[in-house]
């Protein structure tokens, strides 16, 4: 079972509300004690949470070098919280199971936090999903949190249930489409290049910019924090540090530099989609945020940047494209279809408040209003 947000993990850290020892942490414990330990992440157990990962979800999984450069990037902006424990097999000493309590890089807020649980196929059922979900929300609430965060794959009902159980309200969908570059025929999707060029749109990527520029690097900054306003997501809106926008988007070791794609209108940036390669399945292209400036939307720029994106996975010889949709942004999923992606594994996302009441920052309902930017 995996009870989690898709593609965030993290670090150690340590817990503030509990002792660690050589039984569990919970006087009135879910787990077999005699089969199973629980301790603090440490680094030496990045190769082994990318295994656990790898055997619950063997095409969404995050490499260790992933997981590595993500804990490091949330953890980066000074008070926020990235705390992991493990589960062992007493007997054969292997990882089994992954907890974790965190932040949002995307949505920050101080009080709510995601929290992540996953666990072996081969050692469900033994209590340890329930055993980290008790540590992790008592530590939640010795930190004043006031919301919890988590998810599970639509496809996995005991994920759901597990979620339901513990008091989460579904708040939202997101799926991943690919697209199969063997097949695909952009014959219907027009270059819309001329035409915008008319309109004094010119594009370029970051590499022909100047990947190193600091100028081009705010420039692109400024265009994402101001796309990004309206992707969906569970709570509300705050931009990311420059700091943080240059690890998660120029700096992953995964980002595919001359695959940023950008479009231009005199020397302001005013559309971006990004490309990453995937550590889990080297035949395939991930597309990151796709995003315009509002007063640029309904050009035909994100239409544009997406055909740019299929060209070059195509033309550099990789078999799949993918993406992650939201079931809120209804405006760039249609384009993904016209480009002819098809809908994969979907997750859904819960929300399960602390205090009695939502407080301001609550997550907005769903709905189908369309925006500019991929999630």
């Amino acid at each position: 079972m995996r009870v989690t947000v898709p593609l965030e993990e993290g670090t150690a850290g340590g817990l503030i509300n509990s002792k660690w020892g050589t039984n569990t942490l919970n006087p009135e414990t879910f787990v077999d004690t005699e089969r199973y330990s629980l301790r603090p992440f440490t680094d030496s157990d990045y190769e082994a949470a990318a295994r656990v990962n790898r055997e619950v979800e063997p095409e969404f999984y995050r490499t260790a070098e992933e997981n590595r450069h993500w804990a490091e990037v949330l953890t980066a902006e000074p008070g926020r919280i990235c705390h992991r424990i493990v589960a062992e097999e007493r007997r054969s000493g292997d990882v089994v199971a992954l907890g974790g309590l965190e932040h949002a890089v995307f949505g920050y807020h101080p009080q709510k936090y995601w929290l992540v649980v996953t666990v072996s196929p081969a050692h469900r059922g033994h209590g340890i999903a329930t055993e980290m979900y008790s540590i992790l929300e008592r530590e939640a609430l010795a930190r004043n949190a006031i919301c919890l965060w988590s998810g599970a794959r639509e496809d996995h009902p005991e994920g759901v249930r597990f979620l339901e159980r513990h008091g989460f309200s579904i708040q939202r969908k997101s799926w991943e489409s690919r697209l199969d570059l063997t097949r695909t025929d952009l014959a219907g999707i027009p270059d819309r290049s001329a035409l915008l060029r008319d309109r004094g749109i010119r594009f370029t990527t970051f590499s022909e910019e100047g990947a190193t520029d600091p100028a081009v690097r705010q420039r692109l900054y400024r265009l994402q924090t101001i796309a990004s306003a309206d992707v969906p997501r569970m709570g509300e809106y705050r931009p990311i540090s420059f700091e943080q926008f240059v690890s998660v988007d120029l700096e992953d070791p995964q980002t595919v530099l001359d695959g940023l794609f950008l479009a231009a209108h005199g020397d302001d940036y005013v559309g971006m989609t990004t490309l990453y390669r995937d550590g889990s399945r080297p035949e395939s292209l991930r597309i990151g945020l796709t995003g315009t400036h509002p007063a640029f939307r309904r050009w035909g720029i994100a239409s544009e940047l997406k055909r740019r994106s299929v060209e070059y996975a195509r033309g550099h010889g990789f078999r799949y494209l993918a993406t992650m949709n939201d079931s809120r942004n209804q405006a760039i999923w249609a384009i993904n279809q016209k480009l002819g992606f098809v809908r994969a594994a979907a997750w859904v996302e819960g929300e399960k408040w602390l205090t009695a009441t939502p407080v301001s920052g609550s997550s907005n309902p769903p709905s189908l209003g369309s925006s500019g930017t991929d999630v």
